[in-house]
């Protein structure tokens, strides 16, 4: 675009500067909305603490989202121009449903096979927010549910949708994929420094495992998402997956003589291996059904 052409999507001489300054700098923007959305959420998780009180970062992922919204619009976009579109719905929330529940049903039974042979085992419905435990009843599960979809959208249209297509001006598709990811992965963090404040980690060992649970896992879903809508250009995917992911980890638990979701990690790092092993998949339906991939903002 040069500077004589006209703006389809800014309507102001601020939507214009701000759009300017998007294409030319992509990935400098995306980190400066990052690092705010980082700051809503230490304010929500460290100073509110609405977590402790409500089981969920409500805070964080509303304004989050309007962080999204606002930035789109503040450039003259559309909220399609993130994903959020209503081509090929039918096929894109069915890749994200299909891969997500066969990954969901893999790693349950891995963890219930592994657990039974220690003893009994039991399968349950319950609402419990594994990051701190917080439980509830049939209200309280679909306040998680309701705050799930929210949140699906505020990080998927953060990571996915906004910082896919604004990294592609610049990156490779491989590169676009695995800087959203180490950056979801990064989104994570925060978890750590909340552990030491309520005393759940105090020692290094502690700190640095902390560390590692909450980015690597992240981060590699991060790249099997970001992958779905490069593939796709559609964010339905991508939102359909993390929320039955997020929905799947707060409602359905297994309870073994080692106690209450003790195989946790088995049940994730098989669903996670699983995700990964599904790309392949994923490139040859999109293929086949001719797709489209996520073009760089123009």
């Amino acid at each position: 675009m040069t500077g004589s052409e006209p703006n389809q999507y800014s309507t102001n001489s601020t939507s214009n500067a701000l759009h300017r300054l998007a294409l030319s700098r992509p990935i400098l923007v995306c980190i400066a909305i990052f690092l705010i959305a980082v700051v809503i959420r230490l304010i929500d998780s460290i100073v509110l603490r609405l977590d402790e009180l409500l089981g969920e970062l409500i805070l964080t992922k509303a304004l989050g989202f309007g962080l999204v919204l606002a930035f789109v619009w503040l450039v003259g976009r559309k909220v399609r121009d993130i994903g959020l579109h209503s081509d090929r719905l039918g096929q894109n929330l069915l890749i994200g449903t299909v891969t997500t529940v066969f990954a969901f049903i893999i790693g349950y039974t891995v963890e219930i096979l592994i657990a039974s042979r220690q003893g009994p085992i039991s399968v349950s419905f319950g609402a419990i927010d594994p990051k701190l435990g917080v439980t509830g009843g049939f209200m309280f599960a679909l306040w998680l549910v309701g705050c799930n979809f929210v949140n699906s959208f505020m990080e998927e249209g953060l990571f996915r949708g906004l910082m896919i297509p604004l990294f592609r001006i610049k990156l490779s598709f491989w590169q676009t994929n695995w800087l959203q990811a180490i950056l979801f992965g990064a989104w994570h963090l925060p978890w750590v420094i909340k552990y030491l404040i309520i005393g759940e980690i105090q020692t290094g060992g502690e700190i640095a495992t902390s560390m590692l649970f909450n980015s690597i896992p992240q981060m590699l879903i991060g790249l099997v998402w970001g992958y779905f809508y490069l593939k796709t250009n559609s964010l339905w995917p991508c939102w359909i997956s993390h929320t039955i992911a997020n929905s799947t980890s707060n409602l359905l638990h297994v309870a073994s003589v080692q106690g209450l979701n003790s195989g946790l990690p088995i049940r994730m790092s098989t669903y996670m291996i699983v995700m990964l092993l599904l790309i392949p998949l994923v490139k040859r339906l999109t293929a086949r059904y001719q797709m489209p991939e996520v073009e760089p903002w123009k």
